[in-house]
């Protein structure tokens, strides 16, 4: 063997790898441009194709196609039954046409003032006259005849009668007070700039002897009080509260009413003047109820008032 036979066959070995590679470089390159070019196809899918014919195309064995499902078919919207207009009373119609008939004779009576069209309109409002003055005989007859219905039953207008009524209310409301004093406290918030709360304050401390009702004084500036000696200053409480700027104001806290065991309410009644009974209204929140009675100067009448309405009486029953 020549010295060049015997390169020839050392060589062969990396001839023989470098083939091998190229060869597998080249298969690998086959795979990847066969199975790339399905995905390109998809990517270059018409718009107008559909997916039936787009998935009959030869993609390669190694892509799978799956067809949409059809949309579902929205169901057509079932057509709303004619609303049928509710037969008009024949008054509304007649007073309709009056209404009508009435405003057009006031504008020509008032463009063209004859003695007619004055006549005319004049007329046409006796109408309403006569049928207003009926309404109202027919509508006192009834409350004459038909005692639940009558209001002055409950509280009287008539001025013998109103005296009377205004006597037991206020009998009620002291015993009322003083029944509740245990189980109601009044804040008093004032300033020692404000000009009212030096009329104000002697009119709560009379308040305060008079149904023996707790009062706390709250300085929102930190001026003493001479009525009120153990006044507290306001340490953020009254923004707490939501009390607004205006002094002198007062708020009232009431007990809570529900039973810490048992989580019941415990009413709390009074005996008023004629043996009834009057129910003070229930806190049910268990910290206590604080509630804003008011702002300004009021008398001491007008507090006891306020009180007892707000504590004894549900909306609607007394006004």
């Amino acid at each position: 063997m020549t010295r060049a036979a015997a390169t020839i066959n050392k060589g062969m070995p990396i001839m023989k790898g470098a083939v091998s590679r190229a060869i597998l470089g080249a298969s690998a390159l086959a795979v990847l441009l066969a199975t790339a070019a399905p995905v390109a196809a998809q990517q270059v899918r018409p718009e107008n194709a559909s997916a039936e014919e787009y998935c009959r195309r030869d993609l390669g064995m190694w892509f799978y196609c799956q067809r949409p499902e059809p949309p579902a078919e929205e169901a057509a919207p079932t057509a709303a039954a004619p609303m049928t207009p509710a037969a008009v009373p024949p008054e509304i119609a007649e007073l309709e046409e009056y209404q009508r008939r009435l405003e057009q004779a006031r504008q020509v009576a008032v463009w063209r003032p004859t003695p007619e069209t004055v006549e005319e309109y004049y007329r046409l409002q006796q109408i309403a006259l006569e049928k207003g003055g009926l309404f109202a005989d027919h509508f006192r007859r009834l409350v004459w005849t038909t005692p639940e219905l009558d209001y002055t039953v409950q509280r009287p207008v008539v001025e013998v009668a109103k005296h009377g009524w205004t006597d037991d209310r206020l009998a009620d409301r002291d015993l009322f007070l003083r029944g509740i004093s245990d189980k109601v406290g009044l804040f008093y918030v004032y300033r020692g700039s404000c000009g009212a709360c030096t009329i104000a304050s002697p009119i709560v401390r009379a308040f305060a002897d008079r149904y023996g009702v707790t009062v706390r004084a709250v300085s929102a500036d930190g001026a003493p009080n001479s009525h009120f000696p153990n006044a507290v200053r306001d340490q953020g409480q009254l923004a707490a509260w939501g009390v607004r700027q205006t002094t002198p104001a007062l708020l009232f806290f009431q007990a809570s009413d529900v039973d810490p065991r048992t989580g019941q309410i415990r009413p709390r009644r009074v005996r008023g003047s004629n043996g009834q009974m009057i129910e003070l209204l229930p806190c049910t929140k268990p910290q206590g109820c604080l509630t804003y009675a008011g702002a300004g100067v009021m008398s001491l009448e007008d507090i006891a008032e306020r009180l007892f309405v707000l504590l004894s009486k549900e909306p609607g029953t007394d006004f």
